[in-house]
């Protein structure tokens, strides 16, 4: 049976580089295919272990050990083209001659006059021109009465025989031998020599190569209808960020309308100096409008790069179950799950997700302009560093590393009314305080008050509302009270939800302290996964069920709790309830983080009131990043340590930045 060329071929024959119809192709992972020529000139460095670019899809692929030629063609892909040059070989040439006859050597002892040396038709099989005589032997010998043989005009027209009728399917390495079974240990077609020889079993798992290209056709539906609906998903991000990018360029417009009318106002008396504030402005929305376009690219190019490779391995797919041959749908297998299980893995909501933030730009004027220099007024968008100024902390100073105030374990830090540094020393079961420039200034032991005889890990200090030191105990489920002076006051035990006290050494461990706006002190209990809620004085009100380990705790202005993990992971707004707000997502330009020192900015805050979060990245980036209370992603403060970071603090005017180090056993002063 015969189908039609073109329907088959569609545009998977041609390169993706120059358009024509492929000459010796190649085919790259994600299953675009190109003339070997153009890929090579498309290729820069075609050493192995180098890069190329899918100028299609925009995905990178190492070139392999051996080169672009370890790229082969989808078999499918080069059968149809290798029919469609015969066809367009056929239409450019009016007489071909007849190849059966050349090859027998009988040419001279034709009769010109009653046999035509002009090819008439084409075997598939022998893979001859035929004559008019050859014709009528392949018709008359046994031997060949199965052959498929097609009219040069039935060619011409695009009429090819099925691949399944055609293919031979001879092994490269055993010549004569057939393909007729599947290794699905190295996911090939092989022959009975190969079972033989190279895929031994039990080594090697082999199956008929006829069951395996039906199984495999079966999976590749599957992975098609799971493909089709993440098209959905993908279609509708690619939309929504390209109306993002549409909403983002009208606020730009907006903004610099804003700003050339603020400019007007004030050009009568400052036209010089006002066209260099000018400058100076829209250079900074410049920035912002680069920065976010540049966003807004990444994430369309993902999306679009994404809706290619699903298109195409639709394409491949439907193919294979159309036209393929069962040895096309065993080969190209491997490729085609590859991308299929790519593409059905991407989630749009998280490519977009960088984007949401960026439409919320806004261009507010300067009221006061009593300086020398005129400064009309600020951009803002939803990546700027909302009204901190925009600098490099300055590593002001370092101590508690030397002599007898040397830390053995860093762990948290706080600090007091009156610029006093107070530090838990982990391993020693101290907590040391040093004056506002640093000098150690005295120490006391939290080890006391309830004499069970085990030793004290001290983890968070606070400094509570009533002026006192709040101290919990990795080793204990007790909150411990001191005066600034560091002398004992009292103790309390932590309460589950389901109203089971926990209050001897080793029951569980204490961890996060916080408190909220009722002057209430929050425990953060990391063996039960609660948060305990009491008055000053220790008398239970509550307890929170949490899902993750509290770690460090930190209340917003507005009572939302922050929950920092204990472990990898984002980490958790809260309300008083338990219920999850929303969460920091792990920063912008970081694979992943372990959250654990927090505390709540509320001098710096937004015009609407919103704190912003200070976040000790401990392990994978060692760095401290700032988000807005609700989650938003704004910046990184401070990175590049060298060692564990756990707790920070900030002073009373949020203008020093202090951070536990805890291998390093200092803490670390930045002016931000």
């Amino acid at each position: 049976m015969a189908a039609s060329m073109t329907s088959q071929s569609c545009d998977l024959t041609k390169c993706s580089k120059c358009h024509q119809l492929l000459k010796s192709p190649r085919s790259l992972p994600c299953l675009h295919s190109y003339c070997t020529t153009c890929l090579e000139k498309h290729t820069k460095d075609s050493s192995p272990n180098s890069k190329v670019k899918c100028v299609e899809c925009g995905e990178e692929f190492d070139i392999p050990p051996g080169g672009l030629k370890e790229w082969q063609p989808l078999a499918i892909v080069h059968r149809l083209t290798e029919q469609k040059a015969m066809q367009l070989h056929l239409m450019s040439e009016e007489t071909i001659q007849c190849t059966a006859c050349v090859w027998f050597g009988k040419e001279e002892e034709q009769d010109a006059k009653s046999v035509s040396p002009t090819a008439v038709a084409r075997c598939t099989d022998c893979d001859d021109y035929l004559c008019k005589r050859c014709f009528a032997i392949h018709k008359s010998q046994r031997s060949m009465k199965d052959h498929l043989v097609f009219t040069l005009n039935e060619l011409r027209e695009g009429k090819v025989p099925d691949a399944s009728a055609t293919e031979q399917k001879i092994c490269v390495k055993h010549k004569g031998e057939t393909l007729l079974f599947y290794c699905e240990t190295c996911d090939v077609p092989i022959c009975r020599q190969c079972v033989v020889i190279t895929h031994r079993h039990p080594e090697h798992k082999q199956a008929e190569l006829e069951k395996v290209a039906t199984e495999k056709n079966e999976q590749l539906q599957q992975m098609q209808e799971s493909c089709g609906k993440n098209e959905k998903e993908v279609n509708k991000a690619l939309e929504e960020i390209r109306k993002i990018r549409r909403d983002f360029e009208l606020a730009v417009s907006e903004a610099r309308i804003q700003i050339k009318g603020t400019v007007q106002k004030l050009k009568s008396s400052f036209l010089k100096r006002l066209d260099e504030a000018q400058k100076d402005t829209e250079e900074e929305l410049n920035t912002v409008e680069k920065e976010g376009l540049e966003t807004i690219k990444t994430a369309d190019d993902q999306l679009t790069s994404i809706i290619s490779r699903i298109s195409t391995a639709k394409a491949v797919t439907k193919l294979l179950k159309e036209n393929g041959s069962e040895f096309e749908v065993a080969s190209d297998y491997g490729s085609l799950k590859a991308v299929l299980d790519d593409v059905v893995a991407a989630e749009p909501s998280s490519i977009i997700h960088a984007g949401k933030h960026l439409t919320d730009v806004k261009f507010e004027d300067n009221k006061d302009q009593n300086s020398d220099k005129i400064v009309i007024g600020r951009v803002f968008s939803g990546s700027t560093r909302s009204k901190r100024e925009n600098k490099t902390p300055i590593l002001k100073m370092e101590f508690g590393n030397v002599g007898i105030e040397s830390f053995s374990a860093a762990l948290d830090v706080a600090v007091t009314p009156t610029g006093a540094i107070a530090a838990t020393d982990h391993n020693t079961g101290i907590v040391k305080i040093f004056n506002a420039d640093g000098a150690f200034k005295s120490a006391f032991n939290v080890n006391v008050g309830v004499d069970d005889g085990i030793s004290s890990n001290p983890w968070c200090v606070q400094v509570g509302p009533d002026n006192l030191f709040y101290v919990t105990d990795y080793s204990s489920p007790y909150v411990k009270i001191f005066d600034l002076q560091g002398t004992y006051k009292r103790y309390f035990h932590t309460v589950s939800p389901d109203k089971v006290a926990y209050n001897t050494h080793g029951s569980s461990s204490v961890c996060g302290l916080a408190f909220n706006c009722k002057q209430q002190v929050l425990a953060g209990n990391i063996t039960h996964n609660f948060i305990s809620c009491h008055s000053l004085d220790g008398v239970h009100q509550k307890s929170i069920k949490v899902t993750i380990r509290p770690s460090f705790l930190a209340v917003t202005s507005r009572g939302s709790i922050l929950v920092s993990p204990n472990s990898s992971g984002d980490v958790q707004i809260i309300d008083e309830d338990g219920k999850i707000l929303s969460k920091l997502q792990t920063p912008i330009g970081v694979s992943s983080w372990t959250p654990e020192g927090l505390v709540i900015s509320k001098c710096f805050n937004a015009d609407d009131g919103e704190d912003e979060v200070f976040v000790a990245d401990y392990v994978n980036g060692c760095a401290v990043y700032r988000y807005s209370a609700s989650g938003k992603y704004i910046d990184c403060v401070t990175k590049g340590f060298s060692h564990y970071i756990y707790g920070i603090a900030l002073s009373a005017d949020e203008k020093q930045l202090f951070v536990a180090c805890y291998n390093n056993k200092s803490v670390k002063c930045f002016e931000i």
